[in-house]
């Protein structure tokens, strides 16, 4: 145990970030507070230390976003500003207190990652709100105004003197607006676990596939629903750590949403990570960075998935005893291929990743296996990003109800699967990594492989796609930030064509 506290950032300030025009906005106060009191009730800051948190400067948020932006939130002083600004926005909403919450969302993430740097403490917690990491350039999205993670990486390598900087964002959706942060700053690594679904989930973008540009970006796109905490960690020690031991760096920032929960609120459509999956991803990120891992609050919906799955990260940071984690004998079909993309794509930069590959076809060749085809993608979101962008570019997108409250029947399911799971906990101090026999042995890539990819896969993209094609046809009133009625107006008065529902699967 280090002699340095953990450290952790609390400031009620935050809470008056609040909507004041629809109650139903799953991103809300409690969520902050709920995941405070919990890890305090769990004894596990009693004996940390609270860094207090500031309103950041300007000069600090144009570390990564233009007076333009700061200028217009600035500017939100009453309810009916606040939501006329978010007509033209995909997923926000704002209130007067926006301004001064994300200011201190801002400073209390860069004052703990000072905090670590000069080892005043050991890890750290940022229990901040509003998120940050949609967010980018002039564009607040996603519940997101400014770019917490990212502006605390970038202050870190420019005030503080850390050279490399890695952020790991296993939020169920895509860190978009990190990505588009730090694509082009080689001092930072950025990693994204994120539901992609073939590119019919949000932000609809072949960008967020495997394949990027970069080497210092890792994406691992979700095609599949119900990916285990197993299969999650099974990816970080194939692929994650040994593209950050490579990388080297010297402080990771962790964006720590929590809806890729098991029976968060997309219930068997989410994804199915335990809640001390968020624990072991947590410590193998401080076996990298020993006391300079340090956790930024982002997404996480279902109060009872979020709270269970926060206290468990902070156990993680904290090097507490863990929830046995089980290493599947067989990664899941569907993330089993975005595996093999991945480390095809990235094995030209990581040498390591290169050695992996090869004893992953090795083995299929051994087995008298067919060989893994690369590159092989289906993209399902186009017609789903015009229309998102059509409504934004005429200022018609829907600014309440996104999304409908959970009945008490499935909050009830949910609760009740989260308690199963919680029986079967039995903890220990000891985590042996999986050997590299047993890593390669996950990878075999056969039929059974191929159908449980397909079948794991096509439910949540049916469904995605059929949603779309309803709206399209009129058979559904709303559909996220598209509204039937402000949508049949635009069409009746010609400022807006009528889109095309999706007819075939593969997309150009």
């Amino acid at each position: 145990m280090s002699s340095k506290p953990f450290g952790y950032v609390y400031d009620e300030r935050m809470l008056g970030h609040e909507c004041k025009y629809d109650s139903t906005m799953a991103e809300c106060p409690k969520r902050m507070k709920l995941i405070y009191e919990r890890i305090k009730d769990d004894k596990l800051i009693e004996k940390a230390l609270k860094i207090e948190a500031r309103e950041a400067d300007d000069s600090e948020i144009r570390l990564n976003h233009p007076q333009e932006l700061i200028d217009e939130i600035v500017s939100l002083n009453s309810t009916e500003k606040c939501e006329e600004y978010c007509k033209d926005k995909e997923i926000l909403w704002t209130c007067e207190n926006t301004n001064e919450a994300a200011r201190v969302a801002i400073g209390g993430s860069i004052e703990l990652v000072k905090a670590a740097v000069e080892n005043k403490i050991h890890n750290g917690f940022a229990i901040v709100r509003p998120p940050g990491h949609h967010s980018y350039g002039k564009v607040p999205q996603g519940y997101c105004i400014f770019n917490n993670v990212a502006i605390a990486a970038k202050y870190a390598i420019e005030k503080l003197g850390v050279k490399k900087v890695a952020i790991v964002d296993f939020d169920y959706h895509a860190g978009n607006g990190t990505f588009q942060s730090v694509k082009d700053e080689p001092r930072i690594h950025f990693t994204s676990f994120h539901g992609h679904h073939y590119g019919a989930f949000w932000p609809f973008s072949r960008e967020y596939d495997y394949a990027t540009n970069n080497p210092n970006t890792l994406f691992v796109p979700l095609n599949g629903t119900m990916n285990s905490e197993g299969d999650f960690i099974s990816v970080f020690h194939h692929v994650v750590l040994p593209m950050l031991r490579q990388f080297e760096p010297e402080l990771i920032l962790i964006s720590a949403g929590f809806d890729s929960g098991y029976y968060d609120i997309m219930m068997e459509f989410g994804q199915g990570v335990k809640a001390h999956g968020y624990g072991h991803m947590a410590r193998l990120c401080n076996e990298i960075c020993p006391g300079k891992t340090i956790a930024i609050l982002e997404g996480g919906y279902h109060p009872y998935n979020y709270t269970e799955s926060a206290s468990m990260m902070v156990r993680g940071l904290l090097n507490h005893p863990l929830p046995k984690l089980t290493i599947p004998a067989r990664i899941s079909g569907s993330l089993l291929e975005t595996m093999w993309n991945i480390v095809n794509h990235h094995s030209k930069w990581y040498p390591k990743l290169g050695d992996r590959l090869k004893l992953m076809e090795n083995q299929q060749k051994n087995l008298g296996l067919t060989p893994f085809v690369f590159n092989q993608t289906i993209f399902l979101g186009a017609k789903m990003r015009k229309m998102y962008d059509d409504v934004k570019k005429n200022r018609i997108v829907r600014t309440r109800e996104w999304f409908p409250e959970m009945p008490p029947e499935q909050v009830a399911i949910c609760k009740q699967k989260i308690d199963d799971y919680k029986k079967e906990y039995v903890f220990d101090s000891k985590h042996p990594d999986p050997s590299e026999d047993q890593l390669i042995s996950q990878c075999v890539w056969d039929e059974a492989a191929r159908s449980d990819a397909f079948i794991q896969a096509i439910p949540f993209a049916t469904f995605l796609i059929q949603e779309f094609n309803d709206f399209v046809a009129g058979k559904r009133e709303n559909m996220m930030i598209c509204d039937r009625e402000l949508y049949t107006e635009a069409v009746e008065k010609g400022v807006l064509s009528p889109h095309e529902p999706i007819t075939t699967t593969f997309e150009k």
